[in-house]
């Protein structure tokens, strides 16, 4: 039986068989495929990425501040509101025997 060349399962490596001996004659790693980006190109989108979280994180920062305003509001309306009423106590469990 002749040799002939498998490609490995696990790590897609090619490996040389003898049939006869049934022993791996030669192996090749695999090939790692070539980046297609550039220099350029990887600057240009790490601009892109910068910008982007700097307008979440502007946005997060107007989100806080318009909920803190509006929490505000209905912090004052609520005070303004309990200020015409009089105290009372709070009633307990050991009050109500």
């Amino acid at each position: 039986m002749a040799s002939f060349t498998v490609t490995c399962p696990h790590c897609r490596a090619l490996l040389d068989v003898d049939g006869e001996r049934q022993i791996i004659i030669d192996s090749h790693p695999p090939e790692k495929p070539k980046s297609a980006t550039t220099l350029d190109d990887r600057l240009a989108a790490l601009g892109r990425e910068r910008e982007s979280a700097r307008s979440r994180l502007e946005e997060a920062f107007r989100a806080e501040r318009s909920g803190a305003a509006v929490r505000e509001e209905k912090f004052r309306k609520l005070l303004e509101g309990a200020q015409g009423e009089e105290p009372t106590r709070p009633v307990r469990d050991i009050d109500l025997d």
